[in-house]
């Protein structure tokens, strides 16, 4: 009487943030950084979660994952807020110096 429906919490290790989102939301639970100071990135690779998959939880209930956004090439613990500018400007066309 009153025993609230529970979902499954599906596996995130090893998909992309916005798979994981997606599969998040599919599942009715909700992902959320690991780290309550840090957003969550727009990219990277889910490495860890809690709970873990399998468990079953109340729907809407908090998913925490970790994300490693390196993209390989040392790194060194450095967080990028926002994306590098890219080698050429929109338009594709080469600027003259």
């Amino acid at each position: 009487m009153g025993d609230q429906e529970k979902v499954l919490v599906p596996a995130l290790i090893g998909l992309e943030v916005s798979e994981a989102h997606e599969l998040a939301f599919e599942a009715r639970i909700v992902v959320v950084s690991a780290d309550p100071d840090v957003p969550l990135p727009v990219s990277g690779t889910v490495i860890a979660q809690a709970p873990s998959a399998g468990t079953r939880v109340a729907p809407a209930h908090p998913v925490a994952i970790a994300v490693e956004t390196g993209g390989g090439g040392g790194g060194g613990g450095r967080k990028l807020t926002t994306p590098p500018p890219g080698p050429r400007d929109p338009s594709g066309s080469k600027t003259p110096a």
